[in-house]
């Protein structure tokens, strides 16, 4: 069930066709959101403090949709957010070149775009103004935004994500990225047909139970939950955890560490998928293994 999946690892890819200025995606402008007045009690997403020579930041682990009720988060990470001077996320969807990069990646040969029918024909039989609006693209573009219109039909959006959230709400904190939006569409395009079209299939066929089960999985900060969910979804298909995952790990812990380092004089603020943070080749546990100290903020006091 890929379609979660996804959620649990990049919002940059959806966001951008956001401002691809794709026919349904009119209905979700990104906008600030304004915090509620409280927030759920039991929320304790993935949450992080990194100490690395001298230098400390913290790390939260993000779902790619929310709703207003996630908002405020709880009071450490509000904390933390508050005293940054920069937040990271994994791309920025302002740097990107829409219309080059829905070009360069997004769109489907004539025999590719037949398949993907054959695997949407029941969903577009309710849907099917969606449908002929994402006919041209990619499989893997068109799980993505079937995805996107299934969480809105419950509740959740994608500018209401935490990392959207946060980006919208940072004030004058500079916003930097570990990668780029041109590296995770040239990335997700690479996959294998049988790979994009299985995403596609469970992206029409994923039940809404599955889809709230990750969310309640991330809210609830159930690491070991939410890595058993990831590993379901990637299935057998190899490339889905090492390309997706585990490669990307390995370099966005790199350059965690590097920006440390670097960006001595900023307070950082890193917000990355959950699904990078749980499971096997973690970002922590990477970290950890080049010498940093990583706490679990919920399991000890970080702030």
């Amino acid at each position: 069930m890929k379609i979660t999946l996804m959620h649990c690892i990049g919002r940059d890819v959806l966001n951008f066709m956001m401002q691809g200025k794709l026919v349904l995606w009119l209905i979700f402008a990104i906008l600030s959101v304004p915090f509620s007045a409280s927030a759920a009690p039991e929320d304790k997403p993935p949450f992080y403090k990194i100490s690395w020579h001298g230098q400390y930041a913290f790390l939260l682990g993000s779902i790619h949709v929310g709703k207003a009720d996630f908002y405020p988060m709880a009071s450490p990470i509000e904390k933390a957010f508050a005293n940054s001077t920069a937040l990271v996320i994994e791309a920025d969807i302002e740097k990107a070149d829409t219309v080059s990069l829905l070009a360069q990646y997004g769109t489907a040969s004539p025999e590719m775009q037949q398949k993907a029918q054959q695997n949407t024909a029941h969903y577009c039989q309710k849907m099917q103004p969606l449908c002929n609006a994402i006919q041209p693209f990619a499989p893997w573009l068109q799980a993505a935004q079937i995805s996107m219109v299934r969480f809105a039909g419950l509740g959740y959006t994608a500018e209401q994500g935490v990392d959207a959230t946060f980006s919208a709400n940072r004030q004058s904190k500079a916003l930097l990225e570990l990668e780029s939006v041109a590296f995770q569409f040239e990335l997700i395009s690479s996959f294998k047909e049988k790979t994009q079209l299985q995403m596609l299939d469970e992206a029409v066929n994923a039940t809404d139970h599955e889809m709230i089960e990750l969310i309640q999985a991330w809210r609830t900060g159930d690491e070991v939950g939410l890595a058993a969910i990831m590993e379901q979804q990637a299935g057998d298909e190899d490339e889905l955890l090492s390309k997706l995952l585990w490669q990307r790990n390995h370099s966005m812990s790199d350059k965690m560490l590097l920006m440390m380092q670097q960006q001595s004089d900023e307070q950082l603020f890193f917000i990355i998928g959950a699904g990078h943070l749980v499971g096997q080749q973690n970002i922590p546990d990477l970290l950890r293994q080049q010498g940093a100290t990583v706490q679990a903020c919920w399991q000890q006091r970080c702030i």
